[in-house]
């Protein structure tokens, strides 16, 4: 049998459905470091439920959010706050650096790799 071109496609999604994507969304983004913790709490549920299934948006946002909350909660020393600064920006700068070509998707490294021209100017930071 033919799928009706009308039907909609499911996804498994980690959320249990969008009330609470948009109670986390609103949670992550307040200035209270007590509901940016839940925030963080669910998402982290999120990617027990499934591991792959959580956006990498959703991730990259989650790491920086954390490092804000560990800052200013004032648990964490400073060098272990640079490093962790550190991963979730080269996490997220190599997120929205990846370009697509085709039906891969190649991170900007692979390009610096195998060129000559810097990296600035595939971000086109300078020509």
């Amino acid at each position: 049998m033919k799928k009706r071109s009308s039907e909609k496609k499911r996804h498994v999604v980690s959320w249990i459905n969008k009330a609470e994507w948009d109670q986390v969304l609103e949670y992550l983004y307040s200035k209270d470091p007590g509901l940016q913790r839940y925030a963080l709490n669910r998402i982290s549920a999120w990617k027990a439920r499934y591991v792959n299934s959580t956006p990498v948006a959703v991730d990259c946002t989650a790491d920086l959010v954390r490092c804000q909350v560990l800052d200013r909660s004032g648990q964490v020393g400073g060098d272990d706050l640079v490093l962790l600064y550190g991963a979730a920006l080269v996490r997220f700068v190599n997120q929205i650096t990846e370009r697509h070509i085709g039906n891969k998707w190649y991170s900007l490294i692979i390009f610096h790799q195998y060129s000559t021209t810097p990296v600035a100017v595939h971000l086109q930071l300078y020509s």
